[in-house]
Order: C-alpha cells, then sequence, then structure tokens
C-alpha cells in the first residue's frame, strides 16, 4: 500500500497548475510511496494537456480526465481509486510547501493518528514555492477529534488536513456534488470520527488568492448560487452534529452548534454585499432559520461580533440603513 494519495481537482487552472504540481512530485519521499491524481474537471484550456505531461514524466502522477461535473465529483471520482493510506486534497491553483510530506507522514504512522491538521497561509498569486518550517517532536500532542473541537474553531478546507483512508471508508464519507461549501461538511465528519488526531503549527499548504477563483466570482447568479450552498452547507453540517450528539460533550456541542450557525452569517453578509438580502432572508425564514441561533464569540473578530450580533436580530433593518457593509469587508 502506497502511505499517500494526493488528490488534486483541476478546471481551468493552466496558469497555475506547473507550480502546483511542482510543489508535489519534488517532495522528500520516495515516488514509490505516494501516487499524485490529477483529476481534470473538464477544462477548456491546457490543463488536461499539462496533467498528461506530468503524468508521463512523473511515474506518481496519474490523470483521471471527467465531464465537466464541479469540484464535488472531481475530489470523489479521484478518491475512488486512490490506494494510499492517508488522502491529502490540494486545488489545482495552490500548493504545498517543499520537503513537507516526510515529516507529516512520520508524524502520522508513528501516533496511529486518523487525521493530522497543519496550517496554511494565504499568499498571491505570484508566490515561489516556499520550504516547510520545522516541526519538532515536541509540537505533538494526540488527542480524539471532538476533543479538538471543544477548543478549536473548525477549519472546513480539507486540504488542511491528512485524512486515514480506511476512516473515510468505513463512513463512507464523500463530498456532495453541486454544492460550493462540500469540504466543511466532509471535514467534520472525518474529525469526529477521528480517534487520534494532531494538530501542528506547521505551515504545509499555500493557499493562492485569485480573482479568478470561485469564491472572488462577482455574479449576482453566482452570489445567489454560493449563499444558497452556504444555507444547504449549513443544514448538512448540523445533520452531522446530530449524529453525534449523543457522543459529544455539552461544550462540543454548542461549540459546533455556533459554527454552524455562523454558515448563516456568511450567507447574510453575502446577502448585504451583493444586493440580494431580500431573497436570501426570504429562503432563510422559510427553513426557519431566523433569527440565527447561538453563536460563539471565539469564531469572529471583536468588529465582526458586533455586527453578527446586529444581523442575527434585525437584517433586514440593517440592510435598508445600509450602514454595517464597510464593517465587514
Amino acid at each position: 500500500m502506497k502511505k499517500l494519495t494526493v488528490v488534486v481537482p483541476c478546471y481551468n487552472v493552466e496558469n497555475y497548475l506547473c507550480r502546483c504540481l511542482d510543489s508535489l512530485v519534488h517532495q522528500d519521499i520516495p515516488e514509490s510511496d505516494y501516487e499524485v491524481i490529477a483529476v481534470d474537471d473538464g477544462s477548456t484550456d491546457s490543463t488536461g494537456e499539462i496533467c498528461d505531461r506530468y503524468a508521463k514524466e512523473y511515474p506518481q502522477v496519474k490523470v483521471v480526465h471527467q465531464a465537466n461535473a464541479g469540484v464535488s465529483a472531481a475530489r470523489n471520482n479521484g478518491m475512488s481509486i486512490a490506494q494510499g493510506k492517508y488522502l491529502f486534497f490540494v486545488d489545482g491553483d495552490d500548493f504545498v510547501a517543499e520537503n513537507c510530506f516526510k515529516v507529516l507522514l512520520h508524524i502520522a504512522e508513528t501516533n496511529a493518528l486518523d487525521v493530522v491538521m497543519f496550517d496554511f497561509k494565504a499568499v498571491n498569486p505570484d508566490t515561489p514555492v516556499l520550504t516547510a518550517q520545522s516541526c519538532e517532536a515536541q509540537d505533538v500532542k494526540v488527542i480524539t477529534g471532538k476533543e479538538f473541537l471543544t477548543d478549536n474553531c473548525l477549519h472546513g478546507a480539507v486540504w488542511l488536513y491528512f485524512v486515514k483512508r480506511e476512516l473515510v471508508e468505513r463512513d463512507r464519507l464523500h463530498f456532495p456534488v453541486s454544492h460550493i461549501c462540500d469540504d466543511n461538511v466532509f471535514s467534520l465528519s472525518a474529525i469526529l470520527a477521528a480517534h487520534r488526531m494532531v494538530k501542528l503549527s506547521k505551515v504545509c499548504y499555500y493557499y493562492v488568492q485569485r480573482p479568478g477563483s470561485i469564491i472572488h466570482e462577482k455574479s449576482i447568479a453566482h452570489k445567489l448560487k454560493y449563499m444558497g450552498d452556504i444555507i444547504y452547507c449549513s443544514n448538512q453540517f448540523g445533520e452531522v452534529i446530530e449524529k453525534y450528539r449523543g457522543e459529544l460533550s455539552e461544550p462540543t456541542y454548542s461549540r459546533l452548534i455556533g459554527r454552524r450557525n455562523s454558515f448563516l452569517y456568511i450567507a447574510i453578509v453575502g446577502a448585504l454585499r451583493a444586493g440580494v438580502i431580500s431573497e436570501v432572508c426570504a429562503q432563510l425564514k422559510a427553513e426557519g432559520l431566523l433569527p440565527l441561533g447561538k453563536l460563539d464569540k471565539r469564531d469572529f473578530t471583536d468588529t465582526r461580533w458586533t455586527a453578527i450580533r446586529l444581523l442575527s436580530h434585525c437584517p433586514m433593518m440593517l440592510c435598508a440603513v445600509g450602514k454595517l457593509k464597510s464593517w465587514l469587508r
């Protein structure tokens, strides 16, 4: 069995993909120990050709070409053929630090971990690949996923974790197709199922902020879809929490409910910015989600906490007054 499978969903990222794949094939473990599965999601630029070129040059790279079905389907497709002990999901426009796989796998295998979490840094598109920070043994403290969620804010981005494939297959985890916030539910499910988890301060992932990425799309139709997906994600998030309700301490349960409700705050803020607050609030009201439920102050900056307390009680009035938008930038 290979030690690691890296799944890379790719769609029209020709200007970024080489840096991403270079960061994955130039690592500090033998090529026979891991595989990189690049899933071309029906790209209309040269993304598919770039994937094929790397597959010819590097034996650890495999390519899957599929009709355009979205990042969730691409992740599921790559995961379905994975052979690694651990799974790692990397977006095709991002990249990872040099020489980070060896230490991460060593920590994961030595401590028999279900989940390894590391840190990330948001960077500009022209940032070069960087070397990983050192990670000493004293940084490692093994806890359960539920213990982690009691004292930490859940970072839903799936690219922050190595997840044991056995756990994913046992619990039949997958990414909800056609929903933008697909990885939040996956990450929560994996962490709640983890008996042994480590959180590292080591920066291993570089998230590239680019104008053409999904979260920077400006069209009204996209904003409505995005906010609808956030509401859907909130509902799915709640279902996962209730599944584990009997295993959670009251502080952990309360923390997760607050995190679930924070998704609705994101939807309302997006609606305010996009000028579609009436439509979004109507959907929230129809689903019984207004006023917003309990929140956890630790999930917000002080300014945003003030804003969310107002939003949770009178989002329509705030929209009419129009004074909140500048606070949230």
